[in-house]
C-alpha cells in the first residue's frame, strides 16, 4: 500500500517539522469538509482553540467518512505570532498560514485511509504509537484518487444531503445547477436540526417548485416562515441561523398530491417526536 507521506515526497529526516491535522468539527464532524467546498477551509483551520500549530508545516487531512480523510493541502505556519481572539461565543487563536506548492494538484482529490481511535487531532508526523496502539500517522495510506477535486457542484444523492446553513446559502445564491436540478424535481419531507440544542424541525415541500423553492426560502430568511425557527432567531439574533442543518428524510413523486405528502410529514413528526421535544407546533 502506498503511504501518503510517500506521495508528498517528505523524507523521514524532515518528519520533525510537520504536524498532521485531522480536521473535524466540534459540533459536526463534516464542518471542515463543508468549509472546503466553499473555499473557506484555510480560514477555518487558522482559528484554533489552543496553540496547536507548533511546527513549521501542517498537513491537513479533512474528515470525510469514518476512516476516510480528504487531503486539504500542506500549509506553512508563518512566523507571525498567533493572535488571541475573544468573542461572545468563542475564544482562541488566529494563526497565519500559507499554502505550499506540495502536491497542490492532489488537493480535494486524494483520499487517505486512517483509523483514529483516540481524541487527539494534532499529531506529530514521526509519532510511533505504543505496541498494539493505533496506526502511526506516517503509515496512513492512499485510499483513492479522484479524477477531479470534490466540489460544491457535485450533488451526490438525496440520501447524502447533510448541509449547514452556510452551505445552503452558497448553493442557492450561486444557483448551483446540479443541486437546483435535483431539488426542483422532487417533493418530499426534510429535517432541520438546531446544532446548538439538538432540537429538530420536520417540514415538507409539496408545491410545484418542490424542495428547491422551500429551501431557497430558508436560505433567504433563515426561518422560511416557520414560527418556532423565527422565534429562535428573534431570541438569539440573526446569526443563530448558522446553527441550522438540513437533510432530506423522504422524497416523493411529483405526481403525488399535497395530502399524501402532509401525511408523510406527520408520520416523521411522530417518529422523531418533534411535536413534543422538537420545533414543530402541530
Amino acid at each position: 500500500m502506498l503511504r501518503f507521506v510517500d506521495i508528498l515526497n517528505i523524507p523521514e529526516s524532515d518528519y520533525k517539522n510537520y504536524k498532521v491535522h485531522l480536521a473535524t468539527g466540534s459540533k459536526d464532524k463534516t464542518e471542515p469538509y463543508q468549509k472546503f467546498l466553499i473555499n473557506a477551509f484555510q480560514e477555518w483551520q487558522e482559528r484554533q482553540t489552543q496553540k496547536n500549530f507548533s511546527r513549521k508545516y501542517v498537513i491537513s487531512l479533512i474528515y470525510y467518512d469514518k476512516e476516510k480523510w480528504l487531503f486539504g493541502g500542506v500549509y506553512e505556519v508563518l512566523p507571525k505570532e498567533p493572535e488571541p481572539i475573544h468573542t461572545d461565543n468563542w475564544s482562541g487563536w488566529r494563526y497565519y498560514t500559507k499554502l505550499t506548492d506540495c502536491q497542490t494538484d492532489m488537493i480535494g482529490r486524494l483520499f487517505v485511509n486512517y483509523k483514529r481511535d483516540f481524541r487527539a487531532s494534532y499529531l506529530n508526523l514521526e509519532m510511533i504509537p505504543r505496541k498494539g496502539g493505533t496506526m502511526a500517522p506516517r503509515d496512513a495510506y492512499i485510499g483513492s484518487i479522484f479524477d477531479k477535486p470534490v466540489s460544491i457542484n457535485d450533488f451526490s444523492g438525496f440520501d447524502q444531503v447533510n448541509i449547514n446553513y452556510e452551505m445552503l446559502k452558497m448553493i442557492v445564491s450561486n444557483q448551483i445547477m446540479s443541486w437546483r436540478a435535483a431539488l426542483s424535481k422532487v417533493k418530499g419531507v426534510y429535517l432541520i436540526v438546531d446544532q446548538h440544542t439538538g432540537k429538530q424541525y420536520v417540514g415538507s415541500a409539496s408545491g410545484d417548485d418542490c424542495i428547491w423553492q422551500r429551501w431557497a426560502d430558508y436560505a433567504k430568511s433563515g426561518h422560511g416562515g416557520n414560527v418556532e425557527l423565527q422565534k429562535l432567531l428573534e431570541k438569539n439574533g440573526e446569526k443563530y441561523k448558522y446553527n441550522f442543518k438540513y437533510s432530506i428524510l423522504e422524497i416523493c413523486n411529483m405526481n403525488l398530491g399535497s395530502e399524501y405528502i402532509l401525511t408523510r410529514e406527520s408520520y416523521w413528526k411522530e417518529v422523531l417526536m418533534t411535536r413534543k421535544f422538537g420545533l414543530n407546533q402541530n
